[in-house]
Order: structure tokens, then sequence, then C-alpha cells
């Protein structure tokens, strides 16, 4: 989902800001709203619930820190003037703004976000404000068929060569003693060589199926034999 901001060149219909948080209330909607000052003026109850956290007067630059607000792949904490909301204040239509919530003991969670500016009756900035919608089984969904094709194409295009050649390796070694000394070593140098690369695509695979579960069973693994191993010659 790629978010898209644009400025909002006709006039915005006159916004009650005090009928606008009834109705969201009454909808069970996850809105935020900021004043004409930019301070948080308002979570409604059902974001409340969303981020685990209730309301509390907020300047718009500190939204990000107080709420662990992230970019879309959770990569890094929003920047002040980041924030969709903050966007808005400034006069910016956000339409499909993803960010990724990762506070403290809390599941990571992905939001939707659509913001927009408000306007009084004669024009005059009121404020902003913004819808969320929890995305994160989407965005659970989208990774899991990421990891499906990654592991096709891993067992596709590496483990199947490799058993290939791991098969003739294994039946040169069987011929060793007929063949010169020096294509002895070679073939015994390529076996190793697959075995040790067989060793990487297959813990691959592994952390390809682990990767991105919310929810897995615990699986034990020796990493330090696990290096012992890749780095044997």
């Amino acid at each position: 989902m790629t978010p898209s901001g644009k400025k909002i060149s006709g006039p915005i219909p006159p916004v009650d800001p005090a009928a606008l948080q009834a109705l969201v209330c009454r909808a069970g909607l996850a809105v935020a709203i900021l004043d004409s000052d930019g301070r948080l003026a308002m979570l409604s109850p059902g974001l409340e619930r969303l981020l685990h956290r209730q309301f509390e007067e907020v300047e718009a630059a500190s939204l990000a820190n107080m709420f662990h607000l992230y970019t879309e792949g959770g990569a890094r904490l929003l920047q002040p003037h980041e924030v969709p909301i903050v966007r808005a204040l400034r006069g910016e239509l956000i339409e499909d703004a993803t960010v990724t919530v990762k506070a403290p003991g809390q599941p990571v969670r992905h939001l939707r976000v659509n913001a927009t500016p408000m306007q009084g009756p004669q024009g005059e900035p009121q404020g902003a404000w913004a819808v969320m919608t929890d995305v994160t089984s989407l965005v659970a969904a989208a990774r899991g068929e990421l990891n499906r094709s990654l592991a096709e194409t891993v067992n596709h295009n590496l483990r199947t060569p490799l058993t290939t050649m791991l098969g003739h390796a294994e039946l040169l070694l069987e011929q060793a003693a007929e063949l010169p000394p020096g294509a002895s070593r070679s073939v015994e140098a390529v076996w190793r060589a697959s075995q040790r690369l067989n060793d990487v695509v297959t813990w691959i695979s592994e952390w390809i199926d682990l990767a991105y579960t919310p929810e897995v069973e615990g699986k034990g693994t020796d990493l330090a034999d696990y290096l012992a191993r890749s780095q044997r010659p």
C-alpha cells in the first residue's frame, strides 16, 4: 500500500468538532483529532483500545514518540512531520498511509491511516482528524505469501541444483581410487563446498518458515555448531 498526500485545492466543508466526536464514539471508529494549535484533542475509545493507551493532551511534535509510530516496515520511528495527521494539519489529504505501531510489551500492529484537514464556517483552519484501520492481518497475509514464494524459489533454484551436484560428487568420490590424485582432491573440495552450501540453504528455508509467523512453537538451534560446520575447510 502506497500512501498518497496531496494538497486540497477546493474548500473543505466546515466541521463541528463536538458533533464529529460524538459521531465517531457512537460508531466505534478509531479516530484522532488535532486542534488548530497542533495539540491532540481527542482519541476515540476505539483508537484507545487499538493503541492500548488512554487519551492525554500531546503536542503534534511528540505524537510519534508517545504512540510509538514507525514507518510502514517498522524500520524507524516516524519524524514528527511524517505523522499522517500532522501532514493533514498542514493542509494535505492523506489516503491509505500505513503506519506501524511498536509499543513496548504489545504486539506489533499495522494501521491504515486516512487523514484530512478541518475548517470552520469561514474556511479558517480548525485542526485535522484521522481515521485508522487495523490492517495487521492483511500485512501478515501478504508477508506469508511472500515467504511461500521465496521458499519455492530457494527450493527450486538452489536446492535442486545442489542435490544434483552432491549426487554426482558422491559418485565420483566412490571412484576416487581410479582418478588422478589432483582430480580426486578437487572432487572432495567440490563435495565439501556443496555440503556447506546445502547447510546454508537449509537454514534459509527454516528461517523463512519461522519468519513473520505470529505464533510458533520454539525450536532449539545450536548456532555455534552451525557456524563451526560452515567454516570447516
